[in-house]
């Protein structure tokens, strides 16, 4: 490794898992140099932490780690969460929001009780620890990273393990709070970036065929450098060794899917062109 991050305080959260991406975030951000906050709920079925056991791997190879097991989900686990990085470590200049939780079944069987569930690890878990972690950058005046995780699932319709309304939302969510995110922070040299990984994980086991969250650490990674500093407000799929950027949701559109004409247009006329111009 290259200590890209030398230096650099990290906040991972959902990084507890066996197998997970925000585990392989952070043990790919400490051995690049990071000091990092490894936040989970989870528990190995042993009754352990996960955060400890990933904390113990970080430090068994050198770094430098702590743990931290405060929920996501409510705005004073979020504000916990920060404050274990500027206690332990004096500051925070990277966060990663890998928590995540998925529940599926057909909208019309969804209970109040798991759509709050979901959106609250997704969405408001999100807002929780961003909104802690960018004051701190603010005040420090050094820059700062955000990198949320979305999902295909967000603008495609793909039912994978089986149809999830809730996480459907909160990933569509997350685009657009990253979005505005990269605007509002941008004088301040805060960047975030949204990541669409393809990956086999403890939270998406169904196809054991799919590349493991590994590939995906190295992406987390370099947009946390000081290389990616004016990279900001994407959408990045990950896949293996694949990589693309997507263009931004409800781009301009171009050919025979965009129309003008002076005035109101009709009910007719719309009957006449509207097949023509959706996207199929």
């Amino acid at each position: 490794m290259t200590g890209k991050l030398t230096g650099k305080v990290a906040v991972v959260t959902g990084a507890g898992s066996i197998s997970g991406i925000g585990k392989e975030a952070a043990l790919a951000m400490a051995a690049e140099g990071a000091m990092v906050v490894v936040n989970d709920i989870v528990k190995d079925p042993d009754g352990s932490r996960g955060a400890d056991r990933v904390v113990k791997e970080i430090k068994s190879a050198s770094g430098t780690a702590v743990a931290n097991y405060d929920s996501v989900a409510s705005m004073e686990g979020g504000q916990k969460i920060i404050r274990t990085a500027i206690s332990s470590f004096g500051r925070i200049d990277i966060l990663v929001n890998a928590a995540g939780n998925f529940k599926t079944a057909p909208t019309v069987e969804f209970t109040e009780k798991d759509w709050d569930a979901i959106l609250n690890v997704h969405l408001k878990g999100l807002f929780a620890c961003t909104r802690e972690a960018v004051r701190e950058m603010i005040k420090q005046k050094s820059g700062g990273r955000i990198i949320n995780f979305t999902s295909v699932a967000a603008y495609t319709v793909s039912m994978g393990p089986g149809p999830s309304a809730a996480y459907c939302t909160a990933k569509a969510g997350i685009l657009g709070f990253t979005r505005l995110l990269a605007v509002e922070l941008k004088d301040y040299g805060v960047t975030a970036n949204s990541l669409s990984p393809v990956a086999t994980t403890a939270l998406n086991p169904y196809d054991p065929n799919q590349p493991g969250p590994e590939y995906v650490a190295p992406m987390v990674v370099y947009l946390a450098t000081d290389e990616a500093k004016d990279i900001t407000g994407q959408i990045i799929r990950i896949t293996g060794g694949e990589v693309c950027v997507y263009a931004p949701p409800m781009g301009t559109p171009v050919g025979h899917h965009y129309l003008y004409k002076e005035g109101k247009w009709t009910v007719d006329e719309l009957t006449g062109l509207m097949p023509v111009m959706i996207w199929r």
